[in-house]
């Protein structure tokens, strides 16, 4: 699987410990739903999907963390220059990031087709290895919360952030 050392040492500070990335793809410059100055990134690791989001010219990175337990369904969209990978996602703050708006299902678009054929057949395998995992060893999610804006891992029941002081869901 394709993987750039730019988008991993983009994350370096938000990836834990033991957590290995697999997969990253970036959204084209050029094309239907391409960014010419900052593109999307997505970081698909052994764990979780962190997707960076790039603003001021890409000085400033928003991630967005999210497990694949969380993950109901993806589908892949192959267009003529690029493709779009949509992620259906439980029980997410639907008032930021991927699924900004209320909208059930967010689009990751302006993907080479490649990429996104890699990212959709991915995550839908990381899918079905988490819902095959017993009930005890649910990624540790019953003792800590990870925000949605940095990926930073806080114990469960925090209300804000330890690392950025966004609000946790």
């Amino acid at each position: 699987m394709a993987i750039d050392q730019n988008d991993v040492n983009s994350v370096k500070g938000v990836l834990l410990p033991d957590e290995k990335v697999q997969l990253t793809v970036r959204q084209r410059r050029v094309g239907p739903g391409g960014s010419v100055t900052v593109p999307t990134s997505v970081i698909a690791t052994d764990k979780r999907l962190i997707i960076v989001n790039k603003a001021t010219l890409g000085i400033r990175k928003d991630y967005e963390v999210i497990l694949y337990r969380q993950i109901t369904s993806v589908r892949f969209e192959k267009g003529i220059i690029s493709s779009s990978v949509f992620i259906r996602v439980q029980g997410y703050d639907k008032d930021q990031g991927l699924l900004q708006g209320g909208k059930e299902e967010g689009e990751i678009d302006g993907l080479n087709n490649t990429d996104a054929k890699l990212l959709a057949d991915y995550v839908n395998q990381m899918i079905v290895a988490v819902t095959e995992l017993p009930e005890a060893a649910d990624d540790a999610s019953a003792t800590s919360v990870f925000c949605s804006k940095c990926g930073a891992k806080n114990p469960a029941g925090s209300k804000f952030c330890s690392k950025c002081g966004a609000k946790l869901a």
